[in-house]
């Protein structure tokens, strides 16, 4: 078989690509995102999000009564360009658990929140 040049452009299997590691500055900022959230930092979380989101996360922060939950795990994440969408899962003792996707984007060092979604007693692939 005649070499068919670059074998990424090529159709068929591909070679999986090695995984990108998130930024730790991101991860700092989901956590900080998420840790306000649990506390009822209605300032802080606002601090953290984008005009276009902010009534989703308002929403979302309604929801949480503070020091209801005392723990999150991050359990999805995803990329796509320079934008990470998480999901994360809240829990605490005596409260069902919570869980929301957002999507966080950097602007000049600072990452916001771009889009936010309860994912809360909701079925689908992001929810299994």
């Amino acid at each position: 078989m005649p070499e068919l040049g670059e074998r990424g452009n090529a159709t068929g299997p591909q070679p999986i690509a090695q995984i990108v590691e998130p930024p730790a500055a991101m991860l700092a900022a989901a956590e900080r995102l998420l840790n306000a959230l649990m506390r009822g930092d209605r300032a802080g979380v606002e601090a953290m999000t984008a005009e276009q989101a902010r009534e989703d996360m308002g929403r979302i922060a309604n929801e949480i009564k503070p020091g209801k939950y005392d723990k999150f795990e991050l359990i999805g994440r995803g990329r796509v360009s320079r934008h990470y969408f998480l999901k994360a899962r809240l829990a605490g003792t005596d409260a069902p658990r919570f869980t929301i996707q957002f999507r966080l984007g950097e602007d000049d060092g600072k990452w916001t929140v771009r889009e936010a979604l309860n994912l809360t007693g909701r079925r689908s692939g992001w929810t299994k």
